[in-house]
């Protein structure tokens, strides 16, 4: 069983995933949050910034996720990735958010079919990388995503990430287990299962219900509980000792950030990002929130969250039964 951490922009950056694997473990794969496509006659390091190996920890496997629906621009980066030594890129079609859906790009492809097969034509004519791809289960409907299912089938990929909602949802709503399944089912290379999985119970629900798939994702709630991956694996830390090591991580993000960012405000609201995520489990009527998105100084920042990071009983454990627990009916 591969736990995978999702790309999710501007928050599992190198500094994120480095800091993460050293502190918390658990993860199989760093998905990198995506580097967009454009048209350019060669790629300069500053585009490829975060997957650059010196900024990488060796030991980490890293994904280099792409966004395009240009199959030459997708040469021209892919080549530049395997440059510096990148052997599994990953094609995102399946980001839900309105800038991107309205360029046909992320899950505003999956209503095109046509143009995915032209886009793969173009980017598996002599591929000397695995190409994975990471999608939802359409952009309005899951019949959208059954035709591209049927696309992808045609190509020598390494895998398929899906997500299971489609791009409209956004990520409201439930996932659509019922659709994932048939869309898992009509898919002939290796199937990764992505969609909320906050907790241990929801990972051995949907473990059970889909035992052939050995691949999972984890997004907003790996980033919201850093122990999850572990504890899916069996690694059960003491709550006691769970704050020192939110507290390294904090430090860890905050002083990198610091270094490269110029002015309080602006490191404070990279550092509230950090906390919307991270807070789920310390900040159950919202105050703490509310009070850290009115910092604007490192000093008012740190005159509130050193009350919660010195704190060991801060940390909130949601019930995670380490026995599979059978389906809603």
């Amino acid at each position: 069983m591969n736990l995978l951490l999702a790309p999710i922009q501007s928050m599992t950056t190198a500094c994120y995933r480095n800091a993460f694997d050293e502190i918390f473990g658990g993860i199989d794969k760093y998905y990198s949050p995506f580097i967009a496509t454009t048209d350019h006659n060669r790629i300069s390091k500053s585009l490829l910034k975060d997957i650059l190996p010196e900024h990488n920890d060796p030991y980490l496997k890293v994904i280099p996720q792409l966004l395009g629906n240009n199959g030459t621009d997708f040469r021209l980066f892919s080549s530049a990735i395997v440059e510096l030594g990148y052997d599994e890129i990953n094609w995102n079609i399946g980001c839900p958010f309105p800038m991107v859906t309205n360029k046909k790009k992320g899950s505003g492809l999956l209503p095109y079919s046509d143009m995915i097969k032209e886009f793969l034509d173009t980017v598996c004519a002599d591929i000397d990388y695995t190409l994975t791809v990471k999608m939802r289960l359409g952009l309005n409907n899951p019949e959208e995503g059954m035709k591209v299912m049927d696309v992808l089938n045609q190509y020598p990929l390494g895998g398929v990430i899906i997500h299971a909602r489609t791009g409209n949802q956004m990520y409201t709503g439930k996932v659509d287990l019922a659709s994932f399944e048939a869309l898992a089912s009509a898919c002939r290379h290796n199937i990764t299962y992505n969609g909320d999985i906050t907790t241990c119970n929801d990972f051995f629900n949907i473990s059970r219900r889909f035992p052939l798939i050995n691949n999972f994702m984890l997004g907003r709630g790996a980033l919201s509980d850093p122990f999850l991956p572990s504890a899916i694996k069996g690694k059960v830390v003491p709550t006691e000792n769970k704050m020192s090591m939110i507290k390294k991580f904090h430090d860890e993000i905050f002083y990198y950030y610091k270094n490269i960012l110029s002015g309080d405000k602006h490191l404070c609201d990279k550092m509230k990002e950090f906390w919307s995520y991270l807070s789920l489990h310390m900040d159950k009527d919202g105050k703490l929130m509310k009070k850290i998105k009115k910092c604007h100084s490192v000093s008012s920042y740190f005159e509130i969250v050193n009350k919660v990071l010195d704190n060991p009983s801060m940390w909130s454990d949601i019930p995670n039964q380490q026995e599979p627990l059978l389906p809603e009916t």
